[in-house]
């Protein structure tokens, strides 16, 4: 049976939890055991962890936590394929499926009655040491709870969500997600919404994307997009500036993820460009986000991005591009075959809907607008149908739906039904969707 190291020595730079970066000396041959940093033996195993939340430590190790709340270490090949795993703590936690690395390679969970921080105190590779780091907030003693979370930012906080509560008599109950931070006294709340916040995600330059729910709407699931005020890991007391109100940003329309609801959200880097990944585990879809800002309000384009193998409880992006998925069959890399035919993006112009293909289409069939159809879904309730006219681009893989009635305030339904590539290969998914905001 083949045996690894996975050594808690990384060459690379890392967040911790409390507010500073530390950078770890390779490990030398010389140092003195007693002087080393601790490993955990890293087995190759035939049976497959069940996973419930990832941490990546670094490009090809991740911590876990599988479905009976245990923590466990996995390491994996630079191309993410699984070489072994371990227990990292054979403690079940209640814990809510995020995971946070903390310092000294502890982990960070929460419970709906607590955050909780473990703690390897004997440098032998195993938890033995929990505390709870927060257990009263406001409204703790009515029943508020956590509903996600933790999640460190890059101030050297812990942000989770709290369910809606008024602070005061005859006030709105509102939803917070609040941040702990060991240099102050008390929490701070950095973004209020009227929706509970079932899970969120924290990208570059502090935007916050939060899943809200509505359990009583059909439609489809609504994502906020939020630039959260900047914080200073060393501040005494809490930032005074107004507080940014979390709003619905994007519309999921139910019919993209099978009807089913989102649970996870993770930003990733692909091409340069910022974007987010939804997983939802019970139709085994993947959905892609790719935010963008247009004067204040966020809008942009949904579309699907895979269909899972199994279930996807969370997904990681490990390195640029390189996403890493678990659910309860396992790990998978989330990777799209280079010869998959489908939309990449999609944008809106002056001058109609703009479609960019991973392959050339067949200039036989796209350039016939009965391949199309675009529907323009209003906020007030007012939907039509547009006419369009196709071109394509020089390049083969562009196609532009020319029309001059797109409004504001509306989602944008497109589809390109039974388009084909120019070697006949069908389109992964022929529908992706675009929320455009009243400015």
């Amino acid at each position: 049976m083949a045996r690894w190291l996975l050594i808690f020595v990384p060459l690379f730079r890392v967040t911790l939890l409390i507010g500073f970066a530390q950078e770890f000396d390779p490990l030398d041959a010389d140092t003195p055991l007693s002087q080393r940093r601790p490993f955990v033996e890293i087995v190759e195993q035939d049976i497959k962890p069940s996973i419930k939340a990832i941490a990546p430590i670094d490009n090809t190790n991740v911590f876990f936590l599988n479905k009976e709340g245990q923590a466990g270490v996995a390491k994996f090949s630079p191309g993410l394929s699984l070489i072994g795993w371990e227990l990292y703590s054979k403690v079940k936690l209640n814990a809510l499926k995020t995971l946070g690395l903390g310092p000294g390679n502890s982990l960070v969970t929460a419970s709906p009655f607590e955050v909780t921080q473990a703690f390897d105190t004997l440098g032998d590779g195993n938890l033995d040491y929990f505390q709870g780091i927060v257990r009263t907030w406001p409204g703790r003693k009515q029943g508020v709870t956590i509903t996600a979370g933790p999640v460190p930012d890059a101030g050297g906080r812990l942000l989770f969500a709290l369910s809606p509560h008024a602070t005061e008599d005859g006030e709105t109950p509102l939803a917070r997600l609040v941040a702990w931070h060991p240099d102050q006294d008390e929490l701070e709340t950095v973004t209020e919404s009227q929706l509970l916040i079932s899970s969120f995600a924290i990208g570059p330059n502090g935007l916050l994307a939060a899943r809200l729910s509505m359990p009583n709407y059909n439609e489809g699931f609504y994502i906020s997009l939020t630039e959260l005020n900047s914080s200073s890991s060393k501040a005494k007391e809490p930032a005074k500036a107004s507080l940014p109100r979390t709003l619905p940003s994007l519309l999921i329309p139910a019919e993209l993820t099978g009807g089913e609801e989102p649970t996870q959200i993770c930003f990733f880097t692909e091409g340069g460009v910022t974007k987010l990944i939804l997983t939802c585990p019970d139709s085994r879809e993947l959905i892609e986000v790719v935010p963008e800002k247009e004067e204040n309000l966020w809008q942009g384009a949904i579309l699907l991005r895979s269909l899972a193998p199994s279930p996807i409880e969370s997904v990681v992006e490990m390195s640029t591009g390189s996403l890493l998925g678990g659910g309860p069959d396992g790990f998978f890399p989330l990777e799209i075959p280079d010869d998959e035919f489908r939309i990449e993006k999609v944008a809106v112009a002056e001058d109609g809907v703009v479609l960019n293909f991973s392959k050339e289409v067949s200039r036989e069939q796209a350039v016939i607008n009965t391949f199309y159809s675009v529907d323009s879904i209003s906020f007030r309730g007012l939907n039509k149908t547009l006419e369009v006219t196709p071109v394509i681009e020089s390049d083969g893989k562009t196609v532009i739906l020319k029309t001059d009635e797109i409004g504001k305030g509306v989602v944008l339904k497109v589809s390109c039904e039974n388009l084909a590539s120019a070697s006949g290969d069908p389109l992964f998914s022929e529908t992706v969707f675009y929320t455009i905001h009243e400015g």
